[in-house]
This record gives C-alpha cells, sequence and structure tokens, in this order.
C-alpha cells in the first residue's frame, strides 16, 4: 500500500477551490491536483459520461494541460481507481489496528462495521470502484479481487495479535474472516452504489455487522466471552 501518496493526494484538508489551486501548482503537484478533481468528477457521471472538457474544468485547467499529465481519460480514470483503493485500504488499516472490544464476538463486530464504513468514506468512497467493475471490468475485477486479498490480510494481522494460539484462532481465521471480509466489503461497495452517506449507511452498517458477529458466535459456540488480546 501506498500510503503516504495516497494520504497527500486526497488531501480534503483545504478549503481552496480547485480552479484556484491548480493556477499555482505544477509538475507533481498539479498532477495529483487533477486526480483529486477528477475522482470526484468520476465518481458523479463514471468513465464514460465524463468528458475531457468536464475533468479539465474541474481540475481548473485546460484539455491541453490535462494530456500533458495523462494520455486519455482511460488512463486518468484507472490512475484515480487504484489510488482510490490505495486510500481505503490505508484507511481500513487505521481503523482495524485501533478497534479496541472486550471480547471476540464485540471485536469481530467491529471490524465488521468499520470494514463496510471504509467503503463510504470521502476519499476512499468506493463508488469509483462500483463504476470501474461497471466499465472497465477486466481491469477492475483484478483490483478488486487484490483489494479484497489486502482486506483479508489486514483482518489475518489484527486475528495474530490479537487472539492467544488457539483452536479460537484457527477458527476464526479460517472460517470467520474470509466469510466477514468478503461480504463486508461487498456490503459496503452496495451502499457506495446507492449513494449512502456514511450518515444514511450507519444503521444498515452496524446491523449487517451484527449479522456477522452473530455467525461468528455460532460458529464460535461457548467462546463468545473470552479476550481477544494475547496474555
Amino acid at each position: 500500500m501506498k500510503q503516504d501518496s495516497a494520504t497527500k493526494l486526497f488531501d480534503y484538508g483545504s478549503s481552496t477551490s480547485a480552479g484556484a489551486r491548480a493556477e499555482r501548482l505544477v509538475g507533481p503537484k498539479r498532477r495529483a491536483q487533477v486526480l483529486r478533481a477528477a475522482s470526484a468528477q468520476f465518481a458523479m457521471t463514471g468513465l464514460h459520461g465524463t468528458t475531457t472538457l468536464a475533468l479539465a474544468k474541474a481540475a481548473g485547467i485546460s484539455e491541453a494541460i490535462l494530456f500533458v499529465h495523462f494520455r486519455s481519460k482511460t488512463q486518468l480514470f484507472r490512475e484515480a481507481v487504484e489510488i482510490n483503493t490505495e486510500t481505503r485500504l490505508c484507511s481500513l488499516d487505521r481503523h482495524l489496528s485501533s478497534t479496541v472490544a472486550e471480547n471476540q464476538i464485540d471485536w469481530i463486530e467491529a471490524m465488521a462495521e468499520a470494514t463496510i464504513m471504509i467503503c463510504l468514506g470521502e476519499a476512499a468512497n468506493a463508488i469509483l470502484m462500483s463504476w470501474a467493475l461497471l466499465e472497465l471490468p477486466k481491469f477492475a475485477t483484478d483490483l478488486y479481487r487484490n483489494e479484497i486479498g489486502s482486506a483479508r490480510g489486514l483482518w489475518d494481522r489484527e486475528v495474530a495479535r490479537r487472539f492467544v494460539a488457539s483452536r479460537v484462532r484457527e477458527t476464526v481465521s479460517l472460517h470467520i474472516v474470509p466469510y466477514a471480509v468478503n461480504t463486508c466489503m461487498a456490503h459496503g461497495l452496495w451502499l457506495a452504489t446507492l449513494r449512502h452517506t456514511a450518515k444514511s449507511a450507519g444503521p444498515l452498517a452496524r446491523q449487517f455487522a451484527i449479522s456477522i458477529a452473530q455467525s461468528a458466535s455460532t460458529v464460535l459456540g461457548n467462546g463468545t466471552h473470552i479476550s481477544t488480546e494475547n496474555s
């Protein structure tokens, strides 16, 4: 994951307009600014529904300058989707590593909710992936599979860190993590596709996470109150 580049590229802290910033930015900074503006535009209208003129206007530059930095609209879209994926994984990494819970079922529920809600974040919003799967399926399918694999890796890391070596940990890793990650990522993508905001998706994500935790409770049986911290 290119955490530093993704974080810098999608820094929404500035209130300055895209057009005003573009006039002052040069080189890599201007390219990053174009990607930010393009990501927002593509999220609204997709690849095929977005013109290069619209992208240039959104970035506050001319079409000629746009093509200085990107060979084509498709290249710009692909890079925006890739950075969007990196940003989502970086955000998920931060959230999962800071998740706190009293027992394993509460922890799984919190992890599941975080995995869903990451897809509704600002720069991490999965609507770009949704467009990519629809309009560039060959490119996006592999990228999405890799994202799911990376998310599973983050879950596995946290399971190894928080659960003592035991049959319970093996069960979580082999049976719960793959199911939880795949279904939560798919649910988050679906909510993003339906244009939910983090606020409107919150109750839906929470209920879905509860169902994941209930399934985990059934799989783990009587282990529902074991501490998740390694001793």
